[in-house]
């Protein structure tokens, strides 16, 4: 691994149910050179059988922030990685981790990436599946394509730590993207604009939105993209409830519209 740079990998696992995965992350992330691990909803307490799964990862373990729900533990992040299994029409984006990593690792040198894992049953729900800009799968095999949470943490770990320690090729300009709240706030009023002007069907506007945080997952949005991406949704908004009138009437009178 390139001691020389900095990468930023936030681990998160969603609602995990066993105590023991919990501490088995901590240890493989600690075995591959990272810290960041963060709870949200965790099942069991910490304590008993994660400190002794954890060994010498101990620190890593204690460390780990506990958060209530998802959206306070991305809080810092700027781009939002979840990870499947299972396949789905908001599934069919994931991409193959080892061909993903280098460029996630190009990001995580100037952006905090989060990783971000489901419970052991069932995996990420479509609701956390909202919060994820970008997602990945690992190639398991059809007849059993589950794995065990702390083995999942461990292979993304590994990829990533591979990809750290490659020279690969010259790193391009850094790109610093806009934080996860920044681009849900956004995604928000864009949902709440396109519903407005009757782009998205009242009964499921989600269908279409999880299209479009595809999109900008992929393509990745600075500070500014966002807050014009913010203004169109407002100005659709504002027409869509009636401002289109006023529009009108200003165009009529040869008047500026802004």
């Amino acid at each position: 691994m390139d001691k020389s740079r900095s990468f930023d990998f936030a681990f998160v696992l969603c609602r995990p149910q066993s105590a023991g995965n919990i501490g088995a992350a901590a240890r493989v992330l600690k075995n591959l050179g990272f810290s960041d691990l963060r709870l949200v909803a965790p099942t069991p307490r910490h304590g008993g059988h994660a400190t002794a799964m954890a060994v010498h990862a101990k620190d890593v373990l204690a460390s780990a922030i506990t958060w209530p729900d998802l959206a306070p533990a991305l809080a810092d992040c700027t781009l939002t990685v979840g990870t499947t299994c299972r396949s789905g029409p908001y599934r069919e984006a994931a991409e193959p981790l080892r061909d993903v990593a280098p460029e996630l690792v190009k990001l995580a040198a100037s952006n905090r990436v989060a990783i971000i894992f489901g419970a052991e049953d069932h995996g990420l729900t479509n609701e956390e599946l909202k919060f994820c800009q970008r997602l990945i799968t690992i190639p398991t095999a059809p007849e059993y394509r589950s794995l065990n949470l702390a083995q999942a943490v461990g292979i993304v770990a590994y990829e990533l730590a591979m990809a750290m320690a490659s020279p690969g090729e010259a790193r391009q300009e850094e790109q610093t993207f806009a934080s996860a709240v920044e681009v849900d706030a956004m995604l928000d009023r864009m949902r709440d604009a396109l519903l407005a002007i009757g782009f998205l069907p009242d009964d499921n506007p989600e269908h279409i939105m999880f299209t479009l945080r595809a999109i900008f997952g992929r393509s990745g949005l600075s500070a500014r993209e966002v807050d014009v991406l913010s203004g169109i949704a407002r100005q659709m908004r504002w027409a869509g409830e009636g401002g289109h009138a006023t529009l009108e009437a200003k165009r009529s009178a040869g008047k500026k519209l802004r």
